[in-house]
């Protein structure tokens, strides 16, 4: 048991997977009440206001406020997508001077703009999908060129996403024309733009990763095989819905693959600054793995991937909540005491 720290979890928002994140900020709940911490929930509802325990939802100013107010030892980010894995909650936390967990604002914002963060990990040599980035007014003002432009340059089937969501929101795999017109219309209006990547044939892994201030090093846990049992796609069905996929821990490819996947999971966590924790996608095909992105607050649901992985390295669910709240405190004080030397 450890000391009696107050720890606000952030958990809601206002993003597509407001339910997910609900439902991974009541595990870490019960996970920091197990460990003796003072957890108390802060639930960011879907029309932006702040809700605390047992008092009416409040503006965004007003919460931050009674946030800044309560000051506590530390804020465990149970947020997903937008507006929370995003880097603006990461920034507020900054200004208020609270530690928190995982990524900072930098590379929060950074990974979760999958343009962006390819084009970082393309960059530090990390093999990446083709792809073909196209913005709303593009595809208004000529759909039909485009669509003739995918089809020859990437081709059929491709991937459609919108950059900026996660949980495979905003995200189809359209198999003929007619099909990827419909998605396009669809998925583009959740955003600006929308990122078209090939369609990789293979094997879907992920590779988690911790870097803790008190381990002093990064470390890629076992690599996780990706099997759904009846979608094309690990989708937000196969995500969320217990018995929807297989998933195989350590994953079934040799010491040698996922010898490369780990290595490569960290050199992306590093490429993107990253720090705490990460998940990284992969496709495995005939050459290798593929990177397909890299998340900074993995789901932390009683099907959720990062703690599969943790337990697979003898790291329970609640030491793994208490270790990242603990590298939060860590790296925060370490800032101040940098700060009050400089």
């Amino acid at each position: 048991m450890t000391s009696n720290k107050q720890i606000a979890v952030l958990m809601g928002g206002v993003s597509l997977e407001h339910e997910v994140s609900m439902r991974s900020g009541q595990g870490v709940m019960q996970a920091l009440s197990a460990s003796g911490y003072d957890a108390v929930g802060i639930t960011l509802l879907k029309d932006g206001r702040w809700q605390f325990p047992d008092t009416a939802p409040e503006s965004v100013a007003d919460g931050a406020y009674r946030l800044a107010r309560m000051a506590p030892d530390g804020v465990f980010i149970a947020l997903h997508g937008p507006n929370g894995e995003d880097g603006r909650i990461q920034g507020l936390l900054d200004c208020m001077g609270l530690p928190y967990t995982g990524s900072g604002c930098a590379a929060s914002a950074l990974a979760i703009d999958k343009v962006r963060s390819k084009a970082v990990a393309a960059a530090a040599g990390i093999r990446t999908a083709p792809q073909l980035v196209i913005t709303h007014d593009n595809w208004k003002h000529d759909h039909v060129g485009i669509t003739h432009r995918v089809l020859d340059e990437i081709g059929l089937p491709a991937v459609v996403k919108a950059p900026s969501q996660g949980s495979s929101c905003g995200m189809a795999i359209p198999q003929n024309e007619h099909d990827f017109v419909r998605d396009m219309n669809e998925i583009i209006t959740l955003e600006d733009v929308v990122m078209i990547e090939a369609y990789i044939k293979g094997l879907e892994v992920t590779c988690s990763v911790l870097e803790l201030a008190q381990w002093d090093r990064c470390e890629a846990l076992p690599v996780t095989e990706i099997r759904p049992n009846t979608a094309a796609f690990f989708d937000y069905y196969s995500k969320y819905t217990p018995g929807a996929s297989l998933e195989i821990t350590p994953a079934r490819i040799g010491d040698h693959l996922a010898h490369t996947i780990q290595e490569t999971a960290k050199a992306a966590h590093a490429a993107l600054g990253c720090s705490g924790w990460s998940r990284s996608d992969f496709i495995i095909d005939e050459k290798g793995p593929v990177w397909l992105e890299t998340n900074t607050v993995p789901g932390l649901t009683e099907t959720s991937l990062f703690p599969q992985a943790a337990a697979a390295k003898d790291i329970s669910y609640n030491a793994l909540i208490a270790l990242l709240v603990e590298d939060g405190i860590q790296r925060w004080q370490a800032q101040m005491n940098r700060s009050e030397e400089a």
